[in-house]
């Protein structure tokens, strides 16, 4: 039998999993370690899969992009329902397909977007706190996007990168770096209801490690006013700040990935 190439577009809630990547079992389940398992029980045969993105403990995606190699002639169509049946109900496959051999999740990606999820002027909501980044405080939004602009392009940005970062260049682009309001819909579960949503969504061509999280938790204190809109263009010249706490893990999701 000849080796294929499958392509899957997963969303999962990170809340359970200590991030994408396997690691020793001590330290924690992995999204990476159940969909290996699952597809190892589907092909019965070892399969190691690649993702286009390392979401850290608590991240979550509604379009992680992995590959992987197999032998056995399942019909494509048929991959994500057959592995959706081995898998947790917090991880789903949306779709499957054939790519060429020479196709890598992570290589060949152009470009990423994440969005983090604030929810304002609120006290923790038991439904929403898995995903939101819950403040009492009230934002200025302008000063936000106005200390964005500042990261928008290529940029040195080895000071948005939390310590234990393992890239071999710091040189990211940022194409995108948007910050919302999005309109607070009517709902029919309290799950859905977000106190004075806001979101930041970035598009890069790559990350680096908690890059997106320092970047929301340093435009949030421009929000607050605990520094000004420059001192986002300050900590890419490493210029020194105040100490700003990082935000948290579940306001954060990858969004897409795009090729």
């Amino acid at each position: 039998m000849s080796m294929r190439n499958i392509r899957l577009r997963l969303a999962y809630d990170g809340t359970a999993y200590a991030g994408w990547q396997r690691q020793p079992l001590p330290q924690g389940m992995t999204v990476q370690y159940r969909l290996e398992q699952a597809l190892s029980a589907l092909f019965r045969e070892q399969i190691v899969v690649t993702g286009a993105g390392r979401t850290d403990s608590g991240v979550h995606a509604l379009g992680q992009t992995a590959n992987f190699y197999c032998h056995k002639p399942v019909p494509v169509e048929n991959i994500p329902l057959a592995l959706n049946h081995k898998l947790p109900p917090d991880i789903r496959v949306l779709s499957a397909e054939e790519v060429p051999m020479s196709f890598h999740a992570r290589y060949d990606a152009k470009s990423k977007t994440y969005r983090y999820l604030i929810q304002r002027q609120a006290r923790a909501n038991p439904f929403t706190y898995r995903y939101a980044w819950t403040m009492e405080e009230d934002l200025d939004v302008a000063a936000m996007r106005q200390g964005a602009g500042y990261l928008l392009g290529s940029h040195d940005f080895c000071h948005y990168a939390a310590s234990g970062v393992s890239a071999s260049h710091f040189v990211r682009n940022i194409t995108e770096l948007r910050i919302d309001e999005p309109p607070q819909p009517p709902t029919l579960f309290p799950w859905e209801y977000v106190c004075r949503p806001l979101t930041v969504t970035v598009t890069a061509d790559g990350f680096l490690y908690r890059m997106v999280r320092l970047i929301t938790c340093r435009l949030a204190a421009v929000g607050l006013g605990k520094i000004p809109p420059e001192a986002m263009a300050d900590f890419l010249q490493g210029r020194p700040g105040p100490n700003i706490a990082m935000a948290p893990a579940q306001g954060l999701t990858l969004m897409e990935v795009e090729y």
